[in-house]
């Protein structure tokens, strides 16, 4: 075991005699995390009233009963604009000099000015007041992140809406059975089953069923803001891509070393195989802790990222995909044939694991196919694991999986690479 410690210190210390080193493994990765999670939304408020999500409608009915369903939606969320009522003298709404109508209602959907469209039929609010059914026609965009939200307060808006007018058929139907109860006229049966719609309408609002809920496994005393948020995504994400810019250069190293004859006279020492390459690895991967180190460091003391509570599951994952990154080092020297190869190959190996397994950006806000296929990189498994442990406050149980596959990859790559590791060319 001590001469596997020193061959990896010996390598360390070749690594570090370059100053220059700390450019590329703290400064330069510090100010990438800073610059994407500001892109990520660090900074910006996450107050409700600060986000306002446009949604055109087109309200062919104009009546009380329409009006009260949009009260309701807006209700259901505050952050909604519905467009052309919340109209602003700013053109909040961003109409320009445009007359709305329902062509370009379509125009602003397609173009994404607006998130969703919504029409409100013609004999909306008579089919309410008689006890028929009417539909209110939803259209979206599709975008990654909007649509669900509008989705749910339109569900919301239709629910209570719903509700009130079915207490008040529910009412009318019951006075109506109830011989005790007598009206003097039609009128005055109308305005009955009028107060049982707005006893309900006042019932609903003061949100009978409520949910208290609470974060699981998260400090009640950190505050979660966009800040964290942000660089918690940033963090992690650069500190994972330039791991693999640590690590992988050592197929070009080790390359080099072959062509140099360093490896050759290596084996000549009394030095066994497992010896001189377990010296190597164990030498880039410690680089590669380090620069998780610095990073993590950065994030927690500076920008006040929170990394979760348990502390050994995100060392567990740090350590898992290090691991897989320093095997695939050493599977790419029996695959290249050249230092220079191995750089290209290297490079162009990190550039694209990386955003491909969402360094860059959360996974979340991709195609599903995307998704899956993001996961052929080790970045993908890595991401995951501290997703859970920093942003929902999970434990070891919610990263067992992605861990143990990031192990089962170093295991097989090991075996191709010691299997298929030659001394020479």
């Amino acid at each position: 075991m001590q001469r596997i410690l020193d061959i990896a210190l010996n390598d360390l210390r070749i690594i570090f005699k370059d100053r220059s080193i700390w450019i590329n493994i703290a400064i330069i990765p510090i100010i990438i995390a800073i610059a994407v999670g500001f892109a990520n939304g660090a900074g910006g408020s996450t107050a409700p009233s600060d986000i306002k999500i446009r949604v055109d409608v087109v309200d062919a009915d104009q009546s009380a009963e329409s009006a009260t369903f949009l009260d309701n939606l807006r209700a259901a969320n505050a952050s909604l604009v519905l467009c052309p009522a919340d109209q602003t003298a700013d053109d909040l709404c961003q109409f320009g000099d445009l007359p709305f109508d329902a062509t370009l209602a379509q125009a602003r959907l397609e173009d994404k000015v607006a998130l969703a469209l919504l029409e409100i039929p013609s004999g909306f609010g008579a089919a309410l007041s008689a006890g028929e059914n009417v539909t209110v026609i939803y259209r979206s965009n599709e975008s990654a992140t909007a649509p669900s939200y509008i989705l749910q307060a339109v569900q919301a808006a239709v629910t209570r809406t719903g509700g009130v007018a079915v207490a008040a058929r529910v009412g009318g139907q019951v006075a109506d059975d109830f011989e005790a109860l007598t009206f003097a006229d039609d009128a005055d049966r109308s305005a009955f089953v009028a107060s049982v719609g707005e006893r309900a309408a006042a019932v609903w609002a003061e949100n009978p069923v409520s949910v208290d809920y609470v974060l699981a496994s998260i400090d009640s005393n950190v505050e979660v803001t966009a800040a964290t948020s942000g660089f918690s995504q940033s963090i992690s994400g650069i500190a994972t891509m330039y791991v693999m810019f640590a690590v992988l250069p050592a197929a070009a190293a080790i390359l080099l070393e072959r062509k140099n004859g360093t490896l050759q006279r290596l084996a000549t020492l009394p030095l066994t195989r497992a010896q001189i390459l377990g010296g190597k690895l164990l030498g880039r991967f410690t680089l590669g802790m380090i620069q998780y180190a610095i990073m993590f460091a950065f994030g927690a003391l500076v920008l006040g990222v929170r990394f979760g509570s348990d502390l050994f599951a995100l060392v567990l994952v740090m350590m898992a995909y290090t691991l897989c990154v320093t095997a695939l080092s050493l599977a790419l020297t029996t695959i290249l044939k050249t230092d220079q190869q191995a750089q290209g190959i290297v490079l162009f190996m990190s550039l694209t694991l990386a955003p491909l397994g969402g360094a860059w950006w959360p996974l979340e806000i991709v195609p599903a196919w995307m998704r899956t296929f993001g996961h052929v990189s080790p970045v993908a498994w890595a991401m995951d694991s501290y997703t859970q442990l920093m942003i929902y406050g999970g434990g070891l149980g919610d990263v067992i999986v992605p861990v143990l596959v990031l192990l089962a990859a170093t295991a097989v790559l090991f075996v191709i690479g010691v299997r298929n590791f030659r001394f020479t060319n």
